[in-house]
Formats: C-alpha cells, structure tokens, sequence
C-alpha cells in the first residue's frame, strides 16, 4: 500500500509539473520495459542511479565513462542494485542493471527519443528505477554539461544542469530549482554526485538541501573524461561522500588533465553556514557597497563566460577581519567537511585562462555569487535575486 499510494503521488506531480512549467515540446512516450512484466525487486540496502545526459558533445566521453563502471563491478555488493540511465547521440535511451555477477545488462530500451533535461522525463525515468529498485538507501549521479545556479539563457551557453540536443528546435536546460523539484518527489538521497562543472556553488547545494544530505561536485570546470569511475564506484556504492572526493582526485592530474578541483558539501548544515555567511558578509554590501574584490579566488577570468564563479572561502577571507572569518570558519568547517586541492595549485579548464588557486591557504572548494555592478549587463545580479540562497543570508537588505 505504501509503495502504491507513492506511485500516484508521482504520477499526480507530472501533471503538476506540466502545467507549472510549460515544459512541452521535449517529451515522449516512455515504452514499457523489456520484460514486459517486471516486478519490483526485494528491497535490498542502498539504490545507486548514474543519471547521464549525454545526448551533447559528450557523448563519447559517457561511453568510457560505463566502460569505467563495468571495470570497477566487481566493487558492487550483492545488497546494492546500481542502475544507469543512459542518453547520448549514437543510440537510443536506455536503463542499465549493473552487478558484478552478472556485469551491465540492459534492464529497458525506449523506441523513441528523449529528452534527459526534461523535468517530466526525468520525473518518469527516476521514479520508475525507484519503483523497481527498492532501497534503504539512495544515491545518484548526474553526468552531463552544466554551469551552476544560473538560469537558462537561449542565446548564450550558461545551461544550469545538462544539455540535451536532441530536437532542433533547441537544447533544453535545466534550471536548478526545477531540478529540486523533481528530485523532492523521491525518497531523500544519502548524496548527489555531479559529474558535471562548476556545479559545486553554495547556490545550488542551498537549493537541494531538502533533498540530499550531501553534495559532491567540482566548482570549477572538471577534466574532459570526468570522474574515473572504476576509483569511485566503491564510495558510490557505500554511500560514502567523502570516498567519492578522494578517489575522483586520486584519478588526476592524468595526461594532459592537469587536475581537478572537488568538495564535499553537509547539506543538514547549510542554514548554520547560511546565517552565519549573512551575518558576516553582508555587512560589508550594505546601501549598495561594493568592496574591491582584490585577491577574490575566481573560476573562471574571461567575464563573458563564468566570472560570477568565485571561491567563497577565499572571499570571505578577503573581506572579514581575522576574528570573525575564524567564527565563519568553524561554521564552515562543519558544512565542508572536505576539498582537494592538487599539488600544482591548478585544474583542467578548457573555457577559461589560467585556471590557478592563487592562494592555497584560503582554498575553500565551493564557488559563491558576489554581485557586482559590471555584471549589471548581463542579468546576473538580477538572476542572484531569485536564489534561495540571496534570501536566506539576508542579501535584500544591502540594495543589491
């Protein structure tokens, strides 16, 4: 009775979803499964699911990334059912069922095409594995493009989470807080991993907080490859953040992938961190105050591309005095329990120049929203306001 009335209260919120978003156009009938009779399975402890949108010039790059997770089956406990939507350009979509008896076997195959970003296709897709798949415990993966909190702009290249080009009459995007709401129709996931850029910034973690307990990402850009999967499956599998972290860094610098940069983010502790970081930094903004932000840690230098990505330990380092960043810093602490940093003080970037950690001692690993007045032009300050981060910290009262 309980997994039942879950289901209808699914299917009720794709109605809801439709009529709030509007989100027409990039939606297809999902075909049944290959057994045309499938029964859920007996709940076992933990339901890992690799969320990945590809259909985009990653593509090949999703390929090696199952490849990797094939490798690493034997890692796969026998209580953990470990799921992969899978959606690139070369093929159709499709769920697989990895296990280190029986290696990755197609569980579906749709007929026809799907968008992966959008909201009601994924609503479907997540909620069917979760229905098959049964478990204590959830966590999930999204591999695809993707550039934080800011909202979807059909004539640049910000795109939020994911890109999927499969209909020519554009690429659908995902903005962060329909993402939330999706995923809110799901039992609470113990972590999300996103394989993904410049998608660890204390905009989006705030954003979920209601729905994971904690947060896996990089806030810059991240290798081309992206994680190595075979290193991390293990963590993915037991459910460990903080494993997820370290062997996504152990796998870097690799060729020409000079390095990563990755955190792990408490999500039970982001009201402290919210009140605290209010508490502190707006001070410094209030009427309209612009502080110089020299020595502010940014993701990326080119101010056409992603300029509002800056560090936020860094930041507040930079404008706090000694006692009260070490006030913040214990808040802190506790909400980034850990961030990686490579021994070259750099990272892989493709978007951007010189993708350096100018000052190693202030590195914090999470990326944070400063407004400024030269990004008046570009909508920014104004997309800043609609985060449910601008109201929790207070940032309405400054004039910006």
């Amino acid at each position: 009775m309980k997994r039942a009335s879950y289901i209808v209260h699914c299917t009720s919120y794709i109605i809801i979803l439709y009529v709030g978003f509007l989100l027409t156009g990039c939606r297809d009938k999902l075909e049944p499964p290959v057994d045309p009779t499938p029964q859920p399975r007996a709940e076992v402890e933990r339901t890992v699911i690799v969320y990945m949108a590809g259909d985009n010039s990653l593509s090949s790059v999703i390929r090696k990334d199952t490849a990797e997770m094939i490798k690493g089956k034997d890692m796969i406990p026998e209580d953990v059912n470990f799921i992969i939507f899978l959606d690139d350009k070369q093929h159709k979509p499709a769920i697989f069922e990895l296990s280190a008896k029986s290696g990755m076997q197609l569980w579906k195959q749709y007929e026809e095409e799907l968008c992966s970003t959008d909201s009601l296709t994924m609503l479907e897709v997540l909620c069917e594995i979760e229905h098959y798949f049964p478990a204590r415990h959830y966590g999930i993966a999204f591999g695809s493009h993707a550039s934080g909190w800011v909202p979807e702009r059909t004539s640049s290249r910000r795109n939020t989470f994911g890109k999927d080009e499969t209909y020519t009459s554009g690429k659908l995007e995902m903005e962060i807080p329909v993402l939330r709401d999706v995923l809110a129709q799901l039992p609470k996931f113990d972590y999300i991993f996103f394989d993904a850029c410049f998608m660890q910034c204390i905009e989006v973690a705030y954003e979920l907080r209601n729905v994971t307990n904690y947060m896996v990402g990089s806030p810059a850009e991240i290798p081309g490859p992206g994680a190595p999967y075979d290193k991390i499956i293990n963590a993915l599998c037991g459910g460990d953040a903080k494993g997820i972290v370290e062997g996504y860094d152990s796998g870097y610098p690799e060729g020409i992938y000079s390095g990563v940069l990755l955190s792990c983010i408490d999500c039970t502790k982001l009201e402290e961190l919210a009140q605290a970081t209010g508490q502190l930094l707006t001070p410094h903004y209030m009427e309209h105050n612009e502080p110089l932000a020299t020595g502010f840690q940014i993701y990326c230098n080119d101010l056409s591309k992603y300029t509002y990505c800056c560090d936020m330990r860094t930041t507040m380092c930079r404008l706090l005095s000694e006692e009260d960043y070490a006030a913040w810093m214990e808040v802190f602490d506790q909400a980034v329990p850990l961030y990686t940093l490579s021994n070259t003080n750099t990272w892989y970037a493709k978007l951007c120049s010189d993708p350096r950690v100018a000052d190693p001692e202030c590195y914090g690993g999470v990326s944070m929203f400063v407004p400024m007045e030269k990004y008046k032009a570009y909508g920014w300050n104004k997309d800043f306001q609609k985060t449910s981060w601008y109201t929790a910290t207070g940032w309405e009262h400054t004039g910006w």
